[in-house]
C-alpha cells in the first residue's frame, strides 16, 4: 500500500490544498492503516470463511479493499468450481467410454449367437426337408419293408452328419 499523506506531516503550502477537499485525506489515512492492521488471509481461508465471516473480516476496510477482497474470493470460487466440473467432466467421460466398450463387447457376443443359431437354423431346415422327401417318398411309392429301411437309414445317418458339424446348441438326431 501507498503511504498516505496527513495534514500533520504537510507543510503549510500542502496543508492549504488539501483543506479544499478535506474527506480524500481522511480516506487516504484511514486506507493507510486499514492496510498496516488488516489480518491477512489466505486464499485456502478466503474461500473456506462463511459470509458471516467475511463480513466481520471486512469491517473496518476501505471500499476498495472489500471491493478486493470480494473479487479475489469469488475468482477462487470459480476455479474451484471449474476444476470440479472438469473432475466431472473426466469422470463421466471414463464412465461412458466403459460402458461404450461393454455394449461393444456385447454387440459382439450377441452376433456370435446369432450366427451360431443360423447355422443350428440352416441345419434343422436340412433335416426338415429331408424328412419331408422321406415322407413323399413313401407316400408316392408302395410300403415295402427294404425300401422304407434303406431311405431311413440314408436319412438319419445325412441328418446326423449335419448336425455333428453344425452347432454345439443342437439337439440330437
Amino acid at each position: 500500500m501507498g503511504v498516505a499523506i496527513s495534514e500533520q506531516f504537510c507543510p503549510e503550502d500542502c496543508a492549504q490544498v488539501m483543506t479544499t477537499n478535506p474527506k480524500p485525506n481522511k480516506a487516504l489515512k484511514v486506507k493507510e492503516e486499514s492496510g498496516e492492521n488488516a489480518p491477512v488471509l489466505s486464499d485456502d481461508e478466503l474461500v473456506s470463511m462463511s459470509v458471516r465471516e467475511l463480513n466481520q473480516h471486512l469491517r473496518g476496510l476501505t471500499k476498495e479493499e472489500v471491493i478486493r477482497l470480494k473479487q479475489r474470493r469469488r475468482t477462487l470460487k470459480n476455479r474451484g468450481y471449474a476444476a470440479s466440473c472438469r473432475i466431472k467432466r473426466v469422470t463421466q467421460k471414463e464412465e461412458l467410454e466403459r460402458q461404450r466398450v461393454e455394449l461393444q463387447q456385447e454387440v459382439e457376443k450377441l452376433a456370435r449367437e446369432n450366427s451360431s443359431m443360423k447355422l443350428e437354423l440352416d441345419a434343422l431346415r436340412s433335416k426338415y426337408e429331408a424328412l419331408q422327401t422321406f415322407a413323399r417318398t413313401v407316400a408316392r411309392g408302395p410300403i415295402t419293408p427294404t425300401k422304407v429301411a434303406t431311405t431311413s437309414v440314408i436319412t438319419i445317418v445325412k441328418s446326423a452328419e449335419i448336425s455333428s458339424s453344425s452347432v454345439p446348441f443342437s439337439a440330437a438326431s
